[in-house]
């Protein structure tokens, strides 16, 4: 499954029901509060981070918007946390 992680409430809802091998991308204000999530893919949108003045972390895979669009089609499932 794809969570795509766009606020700091979003991420706590989404860290109740991730699970192992799911892909975590966060994305808008969400860059702000990224995290490793155990086991999980973790993708930063890069434009957002960029925006905001968010450096991409050693652990974290940046995430073009085309890299965005492979994720969501690649996955069955997708959730948005707001």
């Amino acid at each position: 499954m794809l969570h795509v992680v766009q606020s700091r409430s979003g991420l706590a809802k989404c860290k109740a029901i991730v699970q192992p091998g799911d892909d975590v991308v966060f994305i808008g204000d969400g860059v702000i509060c990224t995290e490793a999530i155990a086991d999980c893919r973790v993708f930063v949108q890069t434009d957002d981070a960029e925006r905001c003045g968010i450096g991409i972390r050693e652990q974290e895979i940046p995430c073009s918007m085309d890299e965005l669009v492979r994720l969501v089609a690649k996955h069955d499932q997708s959730v948005s946390w707001r």
